[in-house]
């Protein structure tokens, strides 16, 4: 029976799905259009009638990492925009926001391994991609939290910081981003003497009373056990 043809837009996201794992383990300069060829199974031709070069590829990349239509995405999308900013909503989003990076669930298109060393490489390099990934990913994320601390102060569950307006939440986004990193390796860098999913609830918490909750709204809102079964949803 003959194999059908893939079209050029089908070829062109299995080049990019293909080459993202490739580019992720071994950074921007380090990866030539040869072992980008192989790996997607085409020829160095076939692939530069595609794609002009390596950087053409890897702007193809970001696009898809910023506009991948998965399950992530769309929660991450109902969570922004259909939800009121509050001490409750709060909780959500920084239990989203530390799950994603620890657990990598909900799963996206790309695997938590390989979006941790895409980022991990691109602040290696010049930092292009990383850059992109936090304006496009993050920034939207960053603005919801700090209206829901707003929120909360105004509720009397949360106490006013000294922090300049984003860096609450970029502080906690950077906490769960090292405990990913440093799970990367088979046998993680740091031993937390913990299960993953107690390491969480402990991340959580402690973002949390970072930005100023107070314990008796933490014990109000916090309920690890409904926000795992609401995510697993």
């Amino acid at each position: 029976m003959r194999k059908e043809r893939m079209s050029a837009g089908d070829r062109k996201q299995a080049i990019v799905r293909a080459a993202l794992p490739l580019f992720a383990r071994q950074g921007y300069a380090a990866t030539t259009t040869r072992e980008l060829a192989k790996v997607a199974g085409v020829s160095e031709p076939l692939l530069y009638k595609h794609f002009p070069g390596k950087e053409a590829l890897y702007r193809e990349i970001q696009n898809f990492c910023c506009h991948g239509n998965d399950g992530v995405s769309r929660k991450l999308t109902e969570l922004l925009s259909e939800v009121e900013a509050s001490t409750s909503t709060l909780v959500y989003l920084v239990y989203f926001l530390v799950r994603l990076q620890l657990l990598g669930k909900p799963s996206g298109a790309i695997t938590l391994d390989t979006w941790q060393r895409l980022m991990l490489n691109s602040l290696l390099e010049d930092g292009a991609f990383a850059r992109v990934m936090y304006k496009d990913k993050f920034e939207g994320f960053c603005a919801r939290i700090e209206a829901c601390l707003d929120a909360a102060v105004a509720a009397g569950e949360a106490v006013k910081s000294p922090l300049s307006a984003g860096n609450r939440a970029r502080f906690g986004h950077h906490l769960a981003a090292w405990l990913a990193a440093v799970h990367l390796p088979s046998k993680p860098v740091i031993n937390y003497k913990t299960t993953h999913e107690e390491l969480l609830y402990q991340a959580v918490w402690f973002i949390l009373r970072g930005m100023g909750m107070t314990d008796s709204a933490i014990k109000t809102y916090y309920n690890p056990k409904a926000l795992a079964l609401f995510f697993r949803s």
